[in-house]
């Protein structure tokens, strides 16, 4: 984390419970974290990290160790505006403001 970067609470929460599910997809592919890291061509030690929910892993390591795991596909639809519900209305609050205009 950069030194000066204030710590955030909600962003920390959401990095351990990501390393956690990410242990557990792994657990349930009967993979070890070193078999998983050779899968996604990236070290043990990001896996630990990943698992740990630290800050400073990159994202193309992220998708790697979650295409592995088949659950890239889960992240970019859970980000999509128009498959939430939230971005759904926040799509159509946009469209409501620029006809308004």
């Amino acid at each position: 984390m950069d030194r000066y970067a204030v710590p955030d609470p909600m962003a920390e929460d959401a990095l351990a419970r990501l390393g956690r599910n990410i242990a557990a997809w792994r657990k349930l592919h009967t993979l070890t974290q070193v078999e998983l890291a050779r899968r996604a061509g990236v070290s043990r030690p990001v896996v630990t990290r990943l698992e740990r929910g630290e800050e400073g892993v990159g994202i193309g390591a992220l998708m790697r160790v979650l295409g592995v795991l088949r659950l890239d596909d889960a992240v970019a639809e859970a980000t999509d505006p128009f498959e939430t519900r939230f971005g759904r209305e926040l799509v159509e609050r946009t469209l409501v403001q620029r006809v308004r205009r």
